[in-house]
């Protein structure tokens, strides 16, 4: 009978780490660094198309357990690069929490950076592995954007958000769809690296025929003469750059408002810039407070509403009693909107897509007693459902208001979710009004990331958005993701266009839910597929050895 000790030193033994191979390691956080600086700002996006190839080819020397340990690994590094900017948050919040959760964060994501190595690994020998690899991965990004918990703001086909001729084919394939398409390319890249000869150039002729097709479909879409608009909505996008460090310092409140009042050119009423506009917008929590608290607030944007002849749509907090035990009031991200004439009835839209862990705590109303943990996030509610607003819409030839136009306001977060767009567009929303406060990411990539998912989601559903941000980038999008106007990042101004109510209905919004749950679906058998396959190879190794 073995004695204790030795069992324990052979049970040490099984999960003693072993010493990483430093070359392979380093080829697959080359492809990590490679695919995050594919991202905008940067314009590397093209680069995404053959990005994953080092990490494919250094993980054929590897296990399947190893190949997710070394693309967990990996996984940091690209992470980190991708989310270094939420320690901001920690000027305006508990800096513990905040560190510990962007720990946590980037941890949690490096897992599914680690699953797909694994994937990858387990399919890479098999013929089939071409096509079941973008599969999965497609099936994945669908998968990590449901629930409470989700966070999808890093899939792959965003890093061509530079290259309006390569991504009007989400309009579609959806941005899950691009995702899969780049990493075809990826994979055939590679598998023409294995092979030799006449395969060879087959594999690398079917590599560049993805993007040459993905550029001629673009081209083709941008080249086709855009329908007569018969309306336009004028638009005014108020940006005045607020430090996050004062925004909520109650000391700060007349100052910020003041600055919000000086970027509106000091006296609303008067403004030169503001004077026959249709629609003035002002960003998320551009009034850092709750606005029913606020009686000289909200009479003061009764004025300018009356004074411009604009409906003012404005950014603040809300509240409601609350039933519950575990609260008092139950708390609100909301959008209000001010009509043109100044005395019609206040509308409200309070958003539905909550930051996990930001603004609410995940599955709080399945465990109730999360309620009564505070890790310093928002305890926001979610509002209760979409709104369609209602303005006045301009002929194009006599330039009156003679017909409606109908836009869905959003805030924030909610961008970046294709089935939202999806939502607003069946409700009859002509034009999608998006609202956000990125001065929490400081200067960083991440504004321009927010932005970039924006312009995705006017192509997928055919609908131009204005996007209206605190500190940058506000932003205008045509349905075919074209900028017609943008600001730069921290520019105090008021950004105004001319928005033509020209839509399209596109395959994506129509079959967009179909494709999704195709995809999620598809994943949970692919994964139990892959699982399988994996223990059947160590059977084998093990009988072998």
């Amino acid at each position: 009978m073995a004695k204790v000790p030795d069992i324990l030193r052979r049970v040490m033994a099984r999960f003693r780490p072993r010493r990483p191979d430093w070359p392979i390691l380093g080829w697959i956080c080359l492809s990590a660094l490679a695919w995050a600086f594919c991202y905008p700002p940067f314009p590397l996006g093209p680069l995404a198309f053959v990005a994953l190839v080092p990490a494919f080819i250094a993980s054929l020397r590897l296990t399947a357990r190893q190949a997710f340990a070394y693309h967990f690994a990996a996984g940091i590094l690209y992470n980190t690069i991708m989310y270094w900017w939420i320690y901001n948050v920690m000027k305006v919040g508990p800096a513990l929490i905040i560190g510990s959760g962007l720990v946590i964060l980037i941890l949690f994501l490096s897992f599914f950076n680690g699953l797909l190595g694994w994937l990858f690994r387990i399919l890479a020998v098999r013929p089939y592995g071409l096509i079941a690899y973008p599969i999965l991965w497609g099936g994945l990004e669908v998968v990590r954007s449901l629930g409470e918990m989700s966070f999808p703001w890093n899939d792959m086909g965003y890093a061509l958000g530079h290259w309006d001729g390569l991504i009007q084919s989400v309009s579609y394939l959806g941005i899950f769809g691009l995702s899969m398409a780049i990493v075809s390319v990826n994979c055939l890249a590679f598998r023409a690296w294995k092979s030799r000869g006449a395969i060879r150039w087959a594999f690398l002729g079917a590599a560049a025929a993805i993007p040459l097709f993905l550029a001629a479909q673009g081209s083709a879409s941008l080249s086709r003469p855009d329908p007569t608009a018969s309306r336009i909505i004028d638009i005014s996008l108020v940006q005045p750059s607020i430090a996050q460090t004062k925004k909520w310092d109650e000391g700060y409140f007349k100052d910020v408002m003041q600055k919000t009042w000086d970027t509106m050119e000091g006296h609303p009423v008067d403004s030169a810039i503001l004077k026959g506009t249709d629609l003035i917008v002002l960003a998320e929590t551009a009034v850092p407070d709750f606005l029913r608290s606020r009686p000289e607030l909200y009479e003061r944007f009764q004025k300018i509403a009356a004074a411009t002849g604009a409906d003012v749509l404005v950014g603040a907090l809300d509240f409601a009693s609350d039933p519950k035990p575990y609260h008092t009031y139950l708390f609100y991200n909301s959008a209000f909107l001010f009509p043109a004439d100044g005395k019609a009835t206040l509308l409200q839209y309070s958003k539905l897509r909550l930051v996990p862990f930001s603004e609410r705590l995940p599955f709080d109303d399945v465990f109730p007693i999360i309620n009564y943990v505070n890790l310093g996030e928002g305890d926001f509610s979610p509002g209760s459902g979409y709104s369609i607003w209602e303005r006045g819409a301009r002929n194009v030839s006599s330039a009156r208001n003679v017909s409606s136009a109908r836009y869905a306001p959003s805030i924030c977060y909610e961008i970046i979710y294709p089935d939202f767009v999806r939502g607003a567009r069946r409700r009859g929303a002509e034009l999608l009004v998006n609202i956000t406060n990125d001065g929490w990411f400081g200067y960083s990539n991440a504004p321009f990331m927010h932005a970039n998912i924006s312009r995705f989601r006017a192509i997928e559903a055919g609908i131009p958005i204005a996007r209206c941000s605190n500190a940058g980038i506000s932003v205008f999008y045509d349905y075919k993701g074209r900028v017609l106007g943008k600001t730069r990042l921290s520019e105090m101004t008021v950004l105004r266009r001319k928005v033509a109510l020209v839509s399209r209905d596109t395959f994506y919004q129509r079959h967009g839910d179909q494709v999704e749950g195709f995809l999620a679906w598809a994943f949970i058998p692919g994964l139990l597929g892959c699982w399988f396959l994996a223990w059947r190879d160590n059977r084998r190794f093990a009988g072998r050895s």
